[in-house]
């Protein structure tokens, strides 16, 4: 893979907002260095790729496995002028991103997973982990995304959740090139459409792919734990959930299928 290849596929929009490509063999971590390179004063809309991490990182401090070649280890850094608590709902912005793409490539019977996982038959395709930082007065978000390609099956033991990959997946995966691109296209599209509108564009899309709607579910959040009904998301992306004691707004944890009624 190299940077022209990769330009030559990007859309108009995507060229407009992207400053920089950076394209590595190895590195610790795509977010990782995105970080470095803000806190170092190099604050373009940039991207940061890998064909291998030796440290890649996950949500809630989990490690994202990445194999050399096997997936997409991506992170895209831009500039935000909107307060903190509206970039909430970014992740599922992203999340919804990643899907669109790869439907776009011809994957089918994809689902998502509140805040921000892409599954298929209830296991981990994507994961996407957001980073908020601070420089000189200006507010980054880094956005990471991994998309599992073609994961051994020592790789896959070495995962905690469920996960897949595309090549499980389709009779024929697309270059990872091709697959860069279309998810830098998606992404860069929906996040000017996020800051003119926010989410509420979103809402009905997010839902409609909410494997778990409608759903007794568990939500995770340190060691607290709550019972209800997925109810879906609302215009702001936090989670609706239909408890005992009404409907409650989750913004934050995790979500695991209920074993338990929700009357307990």
């Amino acid at each position: 893979m190299d940077e022209q290849t990769l330009r030559n596929l990007l859309n108009l929009e995507s060229e407009k907002s992207i400053d920089r490509i950076q394209i590595f063999d190895e590195i610790d971590s795509t977010n990782s260095e995105a970080l470095r390179q803000i806190q170092s004063g190099n604050t373009q809309n940039r991207v940061v790729v890998a064909n291998s991490q030796t440290a890649g990182r996950g949500r809630r401090g989990r490690q994202w496995v990445s194999p050399k070649n096997a997936g997409i280890y991506l992170s895209h850094t831009r500039r935000f002028s909107m307060e903190a608590n509206a970039l909430q709902a970014l992740s599922l912005v992203t999340a919804i991103s990643v899907l669109e793409a790869l439907r776009e490539l011809g994957v089918q019977g994809l689902q998502l997973k509140w805040p921000n996982d892409v599954l298929f038959e209830k296991r981990k395709l994507s994961g996407i982990l957001l980073e908020l930082q601070h420089q000189d007065a200006s507010r980054f978000v880094v956005f990471g995304v991994g998309v599992n390609i073609e994961l051994s099956a020592g790789s896959l033991e070495r995962i905690d959740r469920p996960a897949t990959d595309l090549n499980s997946i389709v009779s024929e995966s697309p270059s990872r090139v091709i697959l860069l691109a279309a998810l830098l296209n998606q992404l860069c599209r929906n996040l000017e459409k996020y800051e003119s509108g926010g989410f509420s564009s979103f809402e009905e899309r997010w839902n409609g792919l909410d494997c778990y709607r409608m759903i007794d579910i568990e939500i995770q959040n340190g060691d607290s734990r709550l019972i209800g009904k997925s109810l879906g998301v609302d215009s702001e992306g936090s989670l609706l959930l239909q408890t005992v004691k009404g409907i409650q707004s989750i913004n934050a944890g995790e979500v695991f299928p209920s074993l338990r009624p929700l009357s307990e």
